[in-house]
């Protein structure tokens, strides 16, 4: 019977074990302490969070890992070509961008404009000028295409010779 009365007794504790805080205002600076701290101590309430609202840790964003059969060497090699290509892609659609705009500022040409390019009409001016524009951004987009290319092969490699070494 006294051991059912200890369990008891101990169930209803830790539910309620909670501890009491206490602010006080110390030299201007806030203080958290067990015990009252002083005349102004209040007493702070702290709810857990909603079981809802955690996350275990299975669902936590976890950062890339090494694979088991990358040598560090090619692991680093890999994470730089990564970042190396996303460069890329941002300069070849900040590239397309310009292009866009040039062509959009393009289509709001002058007859003047037109006359000073040497063309019969605004509309052969855009047309030209228009070829001249995309052959630009082409070129250069193609230079940026050919270098994300490379770097992918590159990667690949690596990683076909990480598995071949195991």
């Amino acid at each position: 019977m006294f051991r059912f009365a200890f369990f008891t007794l101990a169930l209803f504790a830790s539910a309620y074990s909670q501890a009491t805080i206490y602010k006080c205002m110390i030299d201007g600076v806030a203080t958290f302490t067990e015990q009252p701290c002083g005349k102004d101590a209040v007493i702070v309430k702290i709810a857990p969070p909603p079981a809802s609202s955690q996350t275990p840790a299975t669902e936590q964003p976890q950062k890339p890992q090494k694979p088991a059969d990358l040598s560090v060497e090619d692991y680093l090699k890999i994470q730089k070509a990564d970042r190396e290509i996303d460069r890329l892609q941002l300069e070849i659609k900040e590239l397309q961008k310009q292009q866009s705009e040039r062509i959009d500022k393009l289509n709001n040409m002058t007859q003047d404009a037109a006359n000073r390019l040497g063309a019969a009409s605004i509309d052969d001016a855009i047309s030209k000028q228009s070829e001249r524009i995309n052959a630009y951004y082409k070129s250069q987009i193609s230079i940026l295409e050919k270098q994300v290319a490379q770097l992918e092969e590159n990667k690949k490699q690596l990683k076909e010779r990480g598995t071949q070494s195991n």
